[in-house]
């Protein structure tokens, strides 16, 4: 079964050859496996090929490989040495996943909003919290208008 982004790719070139696996999930097996490779010092298009990916679809992996070792702590050195980039490509690979991170993508709502709506976690924290300023300004409200009924009845 395609990926969908196999998919579109093949609706815009029919008559271009794409690798069966890009876009699929990458599997635990299939991760230890280019980890094998590399080991192995197996030339990275070899590599694509055997795994039916395309090389900047290695590279992706391997960034996000190195991502998850320095979340377990594991040193520089050995990160480099297991994933065969270099210190550069793997801060990079921090960085980047990091500064995702803290600015969350933003969403395309198609399907259950208008077509343009999108938002990001952060904007709608925020209209909570507008929401919620607006609930307790309208609360005191009906607070003081019942105060005011009670006084009314009471006298």
């Amino acid at each position: 079964m395609d990926s969908p982004m196999l998919k579109n790719l093949k609706s815009k070139c029919p008559d271009k050859e794409f690798p069966s696996n890009l876009g699929m999930k990458w599997t635990f097996e299939e991760e230890k496996m280019l980890l094998e490779q590399l080991d192995e010092n197996i030339d990275i298009n070899i590599i694509a090929q055997r795994h039916n990916r395309t090389v900047g679809g290695i590279f992706g992996r391997q960034q996000a490989i190195a991502y998850k070792m320095y979340l377990k702590n594991v040193s520089m050195e050995e990160i480099m040495r297991k994933t065969k980039l270099n210190n550069e490509q793997v801060s990079n690979a921090i960085t980047e996943k990091e500064t995702k991170k803290k600015h969350p993508k933003e969403i395309n709502l198609t399907a259950i909003h208008e077509p343009t709506t999108t938002f990001s976690l952060e904007n709608e924290v925020i209209k909570m919290r507008n929401e919620i300023q607006e609930l307790k300004h309208t609360m005191k409200e009906l607070v003081e208008m019942m105060k005011a009924v009670y006084e009314f009845e009471h006298e």
